[in-house]
């Protein structure tokens, strides 16, 4: 999966039930594109020329726990 068009397909498939409202699937699928837009800031951020190594990785780690805790909130029932 190259594209961000293949990954909304497989997300869409297990995240958003058949019978959703076009309203649930537009507004869902609005997010998913924002989230990838935001991750790609993240990114762009950390090739920046006064951005060092270790504070690339730590923007990384931040993100990378930030998605776990999310993770665990849903797992959760809590978010």
């Amino acid at each position: 999966m190259n594209t961000v068009q293949e990954q909304w397909g497989s997300f869409s498939k297990i995240a958003i039930p058949k019978d959703a409202p076009d309203v649930q699937v537009t507004e869902m699928r609005r997010a998913f594109y924002a989230g990838v837009e935001s991750m790609l800031r993240i990114q762009l951020a950390i090739g920046d020329a006064e951005i060092s190594e270790d504070d690339a990785m730590a923007m990384l780690e931040g993100v990378y726990d930030e998605c776990r805790r999310f993770a665990a909130e849903v797992a959760r029932g809590s978010s």
